[in-house]
């Protein structure tokens, strides 16, 4: 298994959100139980270090972003990712980078709470309950 985690799931484990940080803190921590497994998109890291800065601190950010890049690869966003995304039949561009990064790295998954945005995507999106049971199953 190679997930991609979605930025909402990063985030959701950052700020423990109520409700959505329990199995999102799961498939973050499966992905570092597993090193190199679990990936992350390159531009989610700009996205959630803004917003969690906001709400929490840049220090707090940051500190996650660096515990996160210890056991997490990053999926690069490159002109091939940012061509792919372009053409993909998705909606929201950044939904689009975010699955046109995880083919371009090998995502056997998306890890995401907006799975309907993800419908056309040529990696399949699960929500984080569905990837812990997946998971327990490997």
């Amino acid at each position: 298994m190679r997930p991609l985690l979605d930025t909402n799931i990063l985030i959701d484990v950052a700020l423990a959100r109520a409700g959505l940080h329990e199995a999102s803190g799961a498939a973050v921590a499966w992905c570092m139980n597993n090193p190199g497994a679990g990936l992350v998109a390159a531009h989610s890291l700009a996205t959630f270090a803004y917003l969690v800065g906001r709400a929490a601190g840049a220090a707090k950010a940051r500190k996650f972003i660096a515990d996160l890049a210890e056991g997490a690869d990053i999926a690069r966003v490159d002109n091939p990712e940012v061509k792919r995304a372009l053409a993909l039949p998705l909606a929201d561009f950044e939904d689009a980078l975010i699955a046109a990064a995880a083919e371009g790295a090998g995502a056997t998954h998306i890890v995401t709470r907006n799975t309907a945005d993800f419908r056309r995507s040529p990696v399949k999106a699960v929500t984080p309950e569905e990837f812990v049971r997946l998971a327990a199953r490997h």
